[in-house]
């Protein structure tokens, strides 16, 4: 079941208000031991006050992420309601990313540095929200960190060759969560897990990270068709 989202979905909007969401299919992805974070993202369900050890892996998570200049690759997203899609992103640090499903879902979406647009192909549509208003606006970040006063823990630990970060929005417990998961040796960003409000579940996927390469800056561009504002 494709996903066609009618207005900028969930991910766009709630999230532990710090990092994308798009995309899934983990399981017949990624080795074994990436496969139950959907469930580990349900069951983390109390905040938890960081170790020593989990302060360091919480800064070694930081320094990675602030180290990313550039991504590209394809994915694959999957959502607890059933609805599947995968399509490309782009990621230029700090500011811009791009995200482009696969057709015949028509939905692009684009960050350029002050506004994300969700664009709709099919209707010829555009709206403007605000990157801070989004979960990208972690992400874009000239300077990635998990702020103890603004952000709740949930998990942090490594194991299997894998680290799992789970967070939350101190401000707003139940608006939603989310779960990094890397490969170590080398560490790499392979997967995230978000739960909504709603407490629908949005897995996603990289299959074939690139990081660190050129990428065209024309995938920035937002179409010109008609264009709404948020909140308009």
């Amino acid at each position: 079941m494709a996903l066609y989202p009618a207005r900028p979905p969930a991910y766009i909007t709630p999230m532990v208000t710090c990092l994308i969401r798009a995309a899934l299919a983990a399981a017949l992805i990624l080795p074994l031991c990436f496969a139950p974070d959907s469930v580990r993202a349900q069951d983390e369900g109390r905040e938890i006050t960081l170790s020593a050890k989990q302060k360091t892996l919480v800064r070694r998570v930081e320094t990675y992420l602030n180290g990313i200049t550039t991504l590209q690759s394809t994915f694959f997203q999957q959502a607890s309601t059933n609805e599947f899609a995968e399509g490309q992103i782009f990621l230029s640090r700090p500011g811009k990313m791009r995200i482009e499903y696969k057709a015949p879902n028509p939905i692009l979406i684009v960050a350029t540095g002050e506004f994300l647009s969700y664009i709709d192909k099919e209707l010829k549509n555009v709206t403007h929200i605000p990157v801070d208003d989004t979960p990208a606006a972690f992400l874009l970040n000239g300077n990635i960190r998990f702020d103890p006063k603004r952000v709740a823990f949930y998990e942090a630990a490594e194991e299997d060759g894998a680290v799992f970060l789970t967070v939350g929005e101190r401000a707003d417990p139940f608006a939603g969560r989310l779960t990094l998961i890397f490969r170590t040796n080398p560490m790499s960003l392979r997967k995230w897990s978000v739960v909504d409000a709603q407490g629908t579940i949005t897995d996603i996927v990289l299959t074939d990270p690139f990081y660190g390469g050129q990428i065209d800056p024309k995938l920035f561009t937002v179409p010109e068709f008609e264009q709404t504002r948020s909140g308009d």
